[in-house]
């Protein structure tokens, strides 16, 4: 195996490809329960240089996989930004409305406030095998303001929708101020030890078309631009979630190195379409992943594969692993996926 197959994947094609999953250390994981009771703050919990340390590592004790994504919450950051975040158990997040027109909070130095979780990466890059990479996400600006704005998840978020529209100019400096808060925990985690950076935009499908740009594709680029500034060189992935026929402008003007796709999306599609500078990831169902058997998940799998067979891929869920996903099911998929890779490996001649 490449000492850093993950890191590899991003310049070069290779008959290796790498497997990790979104959500990988989660409620499908039997001890995740008992690390998760150690606190009974949410926020706490992601803010506990052990915990993290737990959660993030928990992954590898079932599966074999070429990265670890650190444990936490995109919601980290309006919490540093004092936006009185909390999550309630079978409710989810719930902030204080952010009303339009509201003063914004800039400057605020939250990498004092984020300390345990640069400690943590620090610590896990000491301890982790090098030939796994470390990824460090943040949520992209607009899902931040959908969070802020309509102060919890939404069918619609129709409250940060009409902000778009009826308070435009104050909701471009909400999201600039969000670029910049978005930049410093990206810096901050790939200055602690992350190899790649991941941006969440969970909540792209969402936006006006008529905002695409201004709302998901200008804040990532603006995000990627100022890392470079900052001296940050780590490969960046980028999640623009179900944006549809949006994500070919977004493969060639956000200036991520790779395209996360979601399981909605024709791989055959994206081969065509998308930048083919940039690396894919994803994009099995993970709803494929629950059945105790299913005749058609290895078929699926070897889809996937086939049809990234020319392109610098990464196997990966369309979205985060589900509590109720089977480890049997998962461990098979890395079987097969690493068994593809090993067939293919063998063709090489020298």
């Amino acid at each position: 195996m490449n000492k850093k197959l993950m890191l590899n994947t991003f310049k070069i094609k290779s008959n290796d490809i790498p497997v990790w999953f979104l959500r990988q250390s989660g409620r499908h994981l039997p001890e995740y329960y008992e690390i998760r009771s150690k606190k009974r703050n949410f926020i706490n919990f992601c803010l506990d240089e052990n915990l993290i340390y737990e959660s993030t590592m928990l992954p590898l004790k079932y599966y074999d996989l070429d990265a670890v994504i650190i444990f936490s919450d995109i919601l980290i950051v309006p919490w540093a930004i004092e936006r009185n975040v909390k999550f309630f158990k079978g409710i989810g997040p719930k902030l204080e409305p952010l009303l339009p027109g509201t003063k914004l909070i800039e400057n605020l130095n939250i990498k004092n406030k984020l300390s345990p979780l640069s400690n943590s990466i620090t610590n896990i890059r000491k301890k982790l095998v090098t030939s796994k990479s470390i990824i460090g996400f943040a949520g992209a600006p607009w899902t931040l303001a959908c969070y802020m704005i309509d102060g919890q998840s939404s069918k619609d978020f129709i409250e940060t929708r009409k902000a778009v529209w009826g308070s435009n100019k104050w909701f471009r400096k909400l999201l600039n101020c969000l670029t910049i808060y978005v930049t410093d925990i990206l810096e901050l985690q790939a200055k602690a030890g992350a190899d790649i950076l991941m941006i969440f935009d969970s909540w792209s499908h969402m936006i006006p078309n008529n905002f695409f740009q201004v709302c998901a594709i200008d804040p990532t680029a603006n995000i990627i631009k100022d890392l470079k500034f900052r001296g940050v060189k780590c490969p960046i992935i980028g999640l623009p979630f179900k944006a549809g026929s949006s994500l070919i402008k977004y493969s060639y003007e956000s200036t991520v190195d790779c395209i996360s796709l979601d399981w909605t999306i024709d791989l055959s599609w994206a081969d065509k379409n998308l930048n083919k500078d940039l690396t894919i990831q994803g994009n099995l169902d993970p709803a494929s992943l629950i059945p105790n058997k299913s005749d058609l998940l290895k078929d699926n799998v070897l889809s996937i594969l086939n049809k990234m067979n020319d392109r610098r891929f990464i196997f990966n869920v369309g979205h985060g692993l589900t509590p109720d996903c089977k480890i049997s099911n998962v461990k098979s998929v890395i079987e097969i996926v690493k068994n593809y890779r090993m067939k293919e490996s063998n063709c090489i001649t020298i």
